[in-house]
């Protein structure tokens, strides 16, 4: 057993820079077993001079010399750069109340890496909100309207999530074939009224349907929130497979009229690329309905009109950029939102 005496040990400051890193990788949607073995592994890496650890070392030592040494580290770091706690360190309360309730069956050494007592506060007085990134907006509106509470539940963050748009802590996540319906999903449902950061809906695009399964698989039995599968109508075989491994609490969607795109406005596809690909020769309705898939009649507007590539990401952030009537959100967008959420 590793016996931590802060006098034997010497370490290299975090710089602010890597306090704003660690603290994002750790507040991150993720598996709490990869994120905090992840960061508390790097920072024992790449700050402790003596004694001096290889990565296979660091995974050896015991849970609670670890924890002390990135406390050790950590905290000397914040009060080098912002000065002494002032505060109750909310911010680290409310998170450590957040991963628990999300996330279940964590192990033993990552639940001590996670009770850690870590500086939170003042590292987030010191992001610009407007600029960070959605889990860190959390903890900064967290940090800022909750100080002055000395206990809290999970209630009193979830009605934060719900005035705030936050998106955590965590309801239900979507997984998505792409990136499509990731961009789409959250602006189809925020202009119905359902905005997902207030629901804390968490939409991930799998990368493919052949991806989504084992994402699933990989994350089904550590999350105490359901999960839903979106797929295309391709993917029926690999839905009829779920349908013997799914937990109750989660459910899968076939989009029953081919592929996502496939039930997008087409009015709404039209002026979105007339608009952006001006003077371009128009594309009209009937040029979206020459090939049975969606995809096809853009990839040829692209290539008819030598505009390069058509990047899925790209024409999907436009779309979003150009809804403005009821008319753009189609029946069937309407349908699986509705059996989202």
């Amino acid at each position: 057993m590793n016996i931590f005496n802060k006098n034997e040990i010497k370490y290299k400051l975090l710089t602010k820079e890597e306090l704003l890193i660690n603290l994002d990788r750790l507040s991150r949607f993720k598996l709490p077993e990869y994120s905090y073995n992840r960061v508390f592994s790097s920072i024992i890496f790449k700050s402790l001079i003596t004694p001096n650890f290889s990565k296979k070392d660091i995974e050896d030592l015991d849970v609670s010399y670890i924890s002390q040494i990135v406390k050790e580290i950590w905290n000397n770091s914040v009060k080098k750069h912002f000065g002494e706690l002032k505060d109750n360190n909310i911010a680290l309360k409310a998170h450590q109340l957040t991963i628990f309730h999300t996330f279940k069956d964590i192990d033993i050494k990552t639940k001590k890496l996670i009770n850690t007592d870590l500086y939170f506060s003042q590292i987030l007085e010191n992001i610009n909100y407007n600029t960070a990134p959605q889990n860190l907006k959390y903890l900064i509106k967290i940090n800022s309207e909750l100080k002055n509470k000395e206990n809290i539940n999970i209630n009193d963050l979830k009605e934060l999530r719900n005035k705030f748009s936050l998106g955590f802590p965590v309801e239900k996540l979507l997984i998505a074939e792409g990136i499509t319906e990731e961009i789409l999903l959250p602006v189809f449902a925020d202009k119905l009224g359902n905005n997902f950061n207030k629901k804390g809906i968490y939409i991930v695009g799998a990368g493919g349907k052949s991806k989504s399964p084992s994402l699933y698989l990989e994350i089904k039995n550590k999350l105490n929130i359901p999960i839903v599968l979106l797929f295309d109508l391709d993917a029926k075989e690999i839905c009829n497979i779920l349908e013997d491994i799914l937990q109750k609490k989660d459910k899968y969607i076939l989009i029953e009229k081919g592929e996502f795109e496939d039930i997008l406005s087409i009015n709404l596809i039209k002026r979105t690329l007339n608009n952006e690909y001006e003077p371009a020769t128009p594309l009209s309705v009937e040029d979206l309905k020459i090939h049975e898939k969606m995809c096809e009649n853009i990839e040829e507007f692209y290539r008819t009109r030598h505009l390069g590539e058509y990047k899925k990401s790209k024409v999907a952030k436009l779309l979003s950029e150009n809804i403005k009537y009821p008319t753009d959100i189609s029946e069937d967008i309407k349908e699986i939102l509705s059996k989202i959420i």
